[in-house]
């Protein structure tokens, strides 16, 4: 396995940022969702115009109902996000890219192409409202953190149409 990416596909750096990338965004959007959801439907992560967030905790809480913690862990996962962004665009730029799969048509490679464009901005995008957010302490920056959000799955799902099939995700893997 080689250290670049190739004409047989992406290198074993390339995988590694990709999939490290991949853990870090599903660790992040499931802190992000115990943040935002308790029995009684209200978040219990921020808080709301300014309340502390603190949902149902209180005595025998376990480490994931403590909103302070919930909140430090989806900080640090979104800088650890931003950093591996700033690793892979770094890292694109010395490696390049391997040419296409042979797999995807033109229409596939344009939409790849396109999707990968997306979801490398908004791995800036959606950490970085994030913090606005935090730093802003309302919910003035919400409306773009949640816009960004929805358009990081659209673009996943666009991703994932193209990229999850076993001869083109083989290349990933």
């Amino acid at each position: 396995m080689t250290l670049r990416n190739g004409p047989a596909g992406y290198g074993w750096l390339t995988k590694a940022l990709h999939w490290l990338t991949v853990l870090a965004v599903a660790a992040q959007f499931t802190v992000g969702y115990l943040m935002d959801a308790d029995d009684s439907g209200r978040g219990r992560g921020r808080g709301r115009s300014g309340e502390s967030g603190r949902g149902r905790g209180g005595e025998g809480s376990g480490y994931l109902d403590d909103p302070e913690t919930l909140l430090r862990v989806h900080v640090a996962l979104g800088l650890t996000i931003l950093l591996l962004a700033v690793v892979r665009l770094g890292w694109r730029r010395v490696a390049g890219l391997p040419p296409w799969s042979e797999y995807l048509s033109e229409g596939q490679r344009r939409l790849a192409h396109w999707t990968e464009r997306a979801l490398l901005a908004l791995l800036f995008v959606v950490p970085l409202s994030g913090l606005a957010l935090v730093a802003a302490g309302d919910d003035d920056v919400l409306p773009l953190h949640v816009g960004a959000h929805l358009a990081f799955y659209v673009a996943l799902a666009a991703h994932l149409f193209t990229n999850l099939r076993p001869r083109v995700l083989r290349r990933m893997l």
